[in-house]
């Protein structure tokens, strides 16, 4: 699967509803039911993240390889990076899911704010 999809977001909490629906219009052709279910799920985490504790537009991007999707969610808040992305989530599960759904996940500084990161195994 060789993909490349990005879509501009609100800062606010009609955003993850929105990132979901774009996941799902984009995957679907592409991907089975259960990777793309897991794949609107963090998006969502990734996005209310941002409408929760940043509050500024974000960039969502999908990047597809064979056998792994990219999942990216870069914000324009410029206060630096979080490093404790997902403890401070009022249901305490976003940390524990990101390590238990991915390969891998990570945060790093961009200019003006941060970018948010996960790799999953997919099956085509």
């Amino acid at each position: 699967m060789e993909l490349e999809a990005r879509v501009w977001l609100r800062g606010d909490l009609r955003s993850p509803a929105d990132a979901r629906r774009f996941v799902g219009r984009t995957l679907t052709p592409l991907l089975g039911r259960e990777d793309v279910e897991t794949a609107m799920l963090l998006t969502s985490e990734l996005v209310t993240n941002v409408a929760l504790h940043a509050g500024t537009e974000c960039e969502l991007v999908l990047r597809g390889k064979p056998k792994t999707l990219l999942i990216q969610v870069t914000d324009l808040d410029s206060r630096g990076s979080r490093q404790s992305f997902g403890r401070e989530l009022p249901s305490g599960r976003g940390q524990r899911m990101f390590e238990v759904l991915c390969r891998r996940w990570g945060v790093r500084p961009e200019p003006g704010g941060k970018t948010v990161w996960c790799e999953l195994a997919v099956r085509e």
